[in-house]
């Protein structure tokens, strides 16, 4: 039994969940730095920064 006040809620009343694309968050130096940071050009992504060789990077 709910609490005086608190109606316990139907669950045909629930609101739609957003499907709009999330925004990209500005990262790294640009975020906590002072100087101005490049606009976020739309459709547009940042390099990955994993690099994968072809043949192993140490020498033995």
């Amino acid at each position: 039994m709910s609490k005086q006040g608190m109606n316990r809620i139907s669950r045909t009343h629930v609101k739609p969940r957003n499907e709009a694309a999330a925004v990209p968050e500005i990262q790294g130096k640009a975020k906590h730095g002072n100087e101005k940071a490049n606009p976020i050009i739309a459709g547009t992504h940042a390099p990955s920064l994993k690099v994968y060789h072809s043949e192993p990077h140490s020498h033995e």
